[in-house]
């Protein structure tokens, strides 16, 4: 799988504008959307691990995801610094920076962590899948001079 960094880039912006959508309201707040938008996109042995070391499954994720829709109007996601990583006939490894401003769940409203992401193709080979994430929070220094005017 040899995809452009466009493309990878592309997806990543994708889902979490849908994720700040949904968590804002901004969408459709139905399962068809969501369906379409983010599980269909999930592997379902996908995994994420957040900066806390919280682990989720996909059955997880969509169970906390459904509950949160609409949840948060101010909640926005700003993805930074996409880097690919390793690419191979199969998997794409990705580490970007997301920021968060106004998020309600976390210990910081406005915060930063580095991501892991893993994207796999799909089975049926139409694109590609999620497989993990693994986010880990960038410096509190990092984090305290940020720019979250986003």
């Amino acid at each position: 799988m040899t995809l452009p960094t466009a493309e990878i880039e592309t997806a990543i912006f994708d889902i979490h504008a849908f994720f700040t959508d949904w968590v804002g309201g901004r969408c459709p707040g139905d399962r068809e959307t969501f369906q379409k938008n983010a599980l269909e996109w999930i592997s379902d042995d996908f995994v994420a691990i957040f900066p806390a070391g919280r682990m989720f499954g996909k059955k997880d994720f969509e169970g906390y995801m459904g509950s949160i829709y609409g949840s948060n109007p101010d909640f926005r996601i700003k993805i930074r610094n996409i880097r690919v990583q390793h690419t191979s006939a199969d998997m794409v490894v990705v580490n970007y920076e997301e920021w968060q401003r106004d998020a309600k769940d976390s210990d910081k409203p406005n915060n930063a962590r580095v991501t892991t992401m893993v994207l796999g193709a799909r089975p049926d080979a139409n694109g590609l899948h999620l497989l993990q994430v693994h986010e880990t929070w960038l410096p509190d220094e990092v984090q305290a001079a940020g720019d979250y005017h986003f």
